[in-house]
């Protein structure tokens, strides 16, 4: 069982409302948040995701010249990136035990390049689609040297730190089952919904897999009934992170 998890606010990411809900026409951005969690356990901190690379500090135009461009633009500040998140977090880089992918997009995984010496667990699908594509996110998440830990299907980091095979989104997403002494189960969707609109009526995002993100989503609500946490938390849900509180306070 976990002691305590914490909110780590890492910025934001506008890109157009179609993302949300593949059935609105394109033309308007929006807002979405982003995430880091820190997991406070015995045997020290784990980290779940490490939010955008440094390259996005104060550089809303980073796509521009791309085929991405005005299609994403990160609004990211030195406080959101993962190294300071963890420093007022009251710990250092080197304190980490482990760092969880929930997958290597642009907005998860680029802080990975802190960490070369910390096993990152990772879904095998997700390294076998990202590493060696360029295309697939910026080069400081899908770097090929770190200390990646493959995983096939579900998987027990340690107890009360359940992995979760959602693929869909991305060819390996794994959601985030967290069990603390103060809430029980926890659920992190991470992006198997971005948001409550695609979990609870699977209205269909922006996804690899149409079809195989919609079976993730029912294969999670199925099991939701079974664990019954008391809160799910989903990827980018703008709302629901309004009322969120954030470190210094947990769950």
């Amino acid at each position: 069982m976990i002691k305590k998890l914490h909110w780590l606010p890492s910025g934001y990411l506008f890109l157009d409302h179609s993302a949300l809900n593949v059935n609105l026409s394109p033309g308007r951005m929006v807002k979405l948040p982003i995430w880091s969690f820190l997991l406070e356990t015995k045997d020290g901190p784990i980290i779940v995701d490490t939010g955008m690379p440094d390259s996005f500090i104060g550089n809303p135009d980073y796509f521009n010249g791309t085929p991405l461009e005005g299609q994403f633009l990160p609004e990211m500040e030195q406080k959101d990136h993962i190294r300071n998140l963890i420093k007022k977090a009251g710990y250092e880089i080197s304190d980490i035990q482990a760092v969880i992918n929930s997958h290597l997009h642009m907005d998860h995984a680029g802080g990975n390049p802190y960490f070369p010496n910390t096993p990152i667990y990772v879904q095998k699908a997700e390294l076998e689609a990202a590493i060696n594509n360029p295309n697939y996110a910026p080069p400081e998440c899908i770097q090929p040297d770190l200390q990646y830990h493959p995983i096939e299907g579900d998987y027990e980091v340690a107890p009360g730190i359940q992995l979760l095979f959602t693929p869909g989104h991305s060819p390996g997403h794994q959601s985030v089952l967290v069990t603390t002494e103060k809430s029980g189960p926890v659920l992190l969707t991470i992006d198997l919904a971005y948001t409550q609109e695609n979990y609870e009526h699977l209205v269909p995002f922006a996804s690899s897999d149409f079809e195989l993100a919609i079976q993730s989503i029912r294969n999670m609500k199925q099991k939701a009934q079974e664990i019954r946490p008391s809160l799910i938390f989903f990827g980018h849900d703008l709302e629901q992170a309004k009322q969120q509180r954030t470190f210094p306070e947990f769950l």
